[in-house]
């Protein structure tokens, strides 16, 4: 069933069983994304807020720190916090943990996620999808480093990729205030958009689109709840606001990729290993 937004209705919530309704992807393509209801379940984040915990207690152990009370919200927080402070390779090092952990395997590879996408990609069920960057990104209070602005994820991923994207909260509810994703309302109409593509010291390499292309679409910012979770077009214009709150902002970014496209070919994983390598330790 349709959730009614009365004051918005571009903030309609649908149910993950709708999904394969036309009402449901009527409403996607002609706005280029879709927030769902209930997607992933409460054990489910639960257990992976626990683990994440757990995972920064390891890292203070690992920085000869203190641990911190993992039965606390507080360490999802304060220990990013102390952890930044003492080397800003912590928090990476808890970044690059948290991707290969099994409980955010199990919420990339949740069945709700990939039935929706296999409709919104109006590719038969029980296709398999590819799932490239899936990441839980760590956003701090008023830290601007990886916070991009207006942009497309087509210059991000497999080139002439065919894909949906997702973005959900995994830890907290996201708001305004913490930095909620933002987009352009019906932007992926433009196709692959005027964009530049720009570096800048200490800042992510970024590749924005045109403002006189953006400003064409109206913009909200979506705030959701843990367990929803919007899919959107590759071509939808968006960004994260800035996390202006007290507390780490904790959220799921990723793209599903159809992997009969094609031009679709899986790229090759390089991993970098940190403080000692293979052959080091063999020697």
């Amino acid at each position: 069933m349709r959730i009614r937004n009365l004051e918005n209705p571009h903030l309609d919530r649908f149910e993950i069983s709708d999904i394969q309704g036309s009402e449901a992807t009527d409403f996607f393509d002609t706005n280029g994304y879709l927030i769902v209801s209930n997607v992933l379940s409460k054990d489910t984040t639960e257990r992976f807020k626990l683990d994440v915990k757990r995972v920064i207690n390891a890292q203070l152990h690992r920085a000869n720190e203190d641990s911190l009370d993992e039965k606390s919200e507080l360490i999802l927080t304060e220990g990013i916090k102390k952890l930044e402070l003492i080397d800003h390779d912590n928090v990476a090092e808890i970044y690059d943990t948290i991707f290969g952990m099994s409980s955010f395997l199990r919420i990339c590879g949740d069945l709700n996620i990939e039935n929706a996408i296999l409709s919104l990609l109006r590719v038969e069920p029980k296709k398999p999808l590819y799932g490239f960057t899936n990441r839980c990104r760590i956003d701090p209070p008023m830290d601007e480093r990886r916070t991009y602005g207006w942009h497309q994820e087509v210059f991000y991923t497999i080139p002439n990729g065919r894909y949906i994207q997702t973005w959900a909260p995994l830890i907290c509810d996201t708001t305004i205030q913490n930095g909620t994703i933002e987009i352009a309302i019906g932007s992926h109409v433009e196709g692959i958009a005027n964009q530049s593509w720009i570096e800048s010291p200490g800042k992510a390499t970024q590749i924005l689109i045109d403002n006189d292309v953006i400003s064409k679409y109206p913009q909200i910012s979506v705030e959701m709840k843990v367990g929803e979770m919007m899919f959107f077009s590759g071509f939808l214009g968006h960004r994260s606001g800035t996390n202006v709150s007290d507390e780490v902002r904790y959220s799921l970014v990723g793209m599903y990729h159809d992997i009969d496209h094609k031009p679709f070919h899986a790229p090759k994983i390089d991993f970098e290993f940190r403080k000692m390598s293979p052959k080091k330790y063999f020697e």
